[in-house]
This record gives structure tokens, sequence and C-alpha cells, in this order.
């Protein structure tokens, strides 16, 4: 599912084999057959959205792999890892009635499993609990005023440049809002945040 794009990764012929064999199996025990052929594998980039499941397949397999997503990757290459890290704790301080701003960087249409608009919303609201406003903005924020939200998240950034990131940042900074970005609040939400590598 998720490591579908991670396969890209490894184009040695021996590596790729592999990882499409883990990837299309249809039991623990193919998976782990799979995995036994690769044993020089130190990190797995997926996609935040099964990062929960590809946690659980990689512990399956006993073996100490780091786990990472996409998002989280371009968080630390185009953004503030730390600013991600420490906006994301911020949501165990949502109250009933907090707004939270989702904000693309592009816009794309939507669809009833999209990330931004349908997954990450429910699941905060499954997590903490409260009585929540979502609202949610594609494309740029200039117009935008940030300080009547509680929390700021923000896409992956695919494609956004660093400089176009940094400024988003510093605009949450300037309205006083914690910021974060997707992969880290799914690492959060799916209980993988400590296992994650940043």
């Amino acid at each position: 599912i998720g490591l579908c794009r991670t396969e890209h990764m490894f184009f040695e012929e021996d590596r790729i084999a592999a990882f499409r064999e883990m990837i299309c199996s249809d039991t623990v025990e193919e998976r782990e057959a799979a995995l036994d052929k690769i044993q020089s594998i130190d990190l797995v980039v997926t996609d935040s959205k099964v990062f929960d499941k590809v946690a659980q397949i990689l512990d399956e397999s006993g073996r100490n792999i780091d786990l990472t997503s996409f998002s989280i990757v371009f968080a630390r290459q185009k953004g503030d890892i730390g600013v991600f890290l420490e906006g994301a704790a911020y949501l165990d301080s949502l109250k009933d009635g907090d707004r939270v701003l989702i904000a693309e960087s592009c816009t794309h249409t939507t669809s009833h499993e999209d990330i931004g608009t349908v997954l990450i919303p429910n699941l905060i609201s499954k997590k903490t609990g409260k009585d929540l406003y979502f609202e949610f903005s594609q494309g740029k924020l200039d117009e935008t005023d940030l300080s009547r939200f509680a929390l700021m998240i923000q896409c992956g950034g695919c494609m956004m440049t660093r400089n176009n990131m940094m400024n988003r940042i510093g605009l949450a900074g300037q309205s006083g809002i914690p910021i974060t970005n997707y992969g880290v609040v799914l690492a959060y939400l799916k209980g993988v945040f400590d296992r994650a590598i940043y």
C-alpha cells in the first residue's frame, strides 16, 4: 500500500523484485519471505496515510528497520522539523470550540478519502474527543487571518519550495499559532510518533 512508492528507492534488480513481492503479498509469511531477501534495508519511507500498517509489517518482521514518511522527509528538507514536532504536540492542548486550519499548498480535486479534508480531521476528532472546527485552505494564505486558529496543519509541501514553506511557518509564527505538517500529525495520530525518524 504505502510501500508502492518506496520500491523506487531500491532499483537494484534483486531489491526491487523483493519489494514488489512484499507489496503484493497476501500473508505475513509471504511478506517475511520477501523481507528476508532484502538484508540491507535500514529505512522505509512510506505514505503517511498507512504509517500504522507499515509499522506493523516492519515490527512483525522482527527486524530493526527505521520508518519515516514522504511528508516528514519534505518537512525536514523544506521546512523546520523542530517547529512541526512542537506543533503536533499541541494536539493534546486543543479545547472544545478551537479552530484548526488545514492548509494545502496546491489545489487538487478532493475525494471521500482525502487526507486533508477527511482523514486528518476525523482522526483528530477521534483522538481528542473535542468539538473542533476545521477550515481548509488551498493555495495562498495571504488573506487568511491566522490568529483565529488554535493550530495550523500544513500539507507535505511536495509542490512547494523551501522558501514557500518557510514563509508559511513564518506566517504562523507571526500570528502566534503552532504549525505542523501532515506526516508529523499522522505519525502522532496513528501511534508511531516515537517510532518514526524525523
